[in-house]
């Protein structure tokens, strides 16, 4: 993240507004950080790389949100993730050689158990 390392996204909005109207897909962050481009040429290619070695297998994946938009735009370009994933929602990949399929993006439904989706943060569904 660069300059943006750390911050959470309404500080890094205000100490640096001028970077979120700079930066696009092809335009690394200032201080060191990826572009969205790279950031998911890195995702993409680990998971090519996992799907590899484990051809048949269940893998499971942790990784922070905006790596997970990208590998789901990457399964599937027309995906409405964008913006839309809760923090600890599951998204399901089946890979082959090059082909990837989004078989489900952003279920939480396992946050429904114990009221915790009604009760998180003080908003219904709000996870951040």
């Amino acid at each position: 993240m660069g300059d943006l390392h750390g911050l959470v996204f309404d500080d890094a909005v205000r100490r640096n507004p001028e970077i979120f109207s700079a930066v696009g897909r092809n335009q690394e962050i200032p201080g060191g950080g990826e572009s969205l481009d790279q950031l998911s040429q890195r995702c993409v290619s680990y998971l090519n790389t996992v799907a590899e070695k484990h051809k048949g297998d269940r893998v499971i994946v942790v990784t922070h949100g905006a790596s997970t938009e990208e590998l789901c735009l990457h399964a599937d370009p027309t995906s409405p993730v964008r913006g839309k994933l809760f923090n600890t929602s599951i998204c399901i990949f089946r890979i082959g050689g090059c082909e990837w399929i989004l078989e489900k993006a952003g279920d939480v439904g396992h946050l429904g158990k114990g009221g915790f989706m009604e009760d998180a943060f003080g908003r219904a569904g709000a996870s951040a």
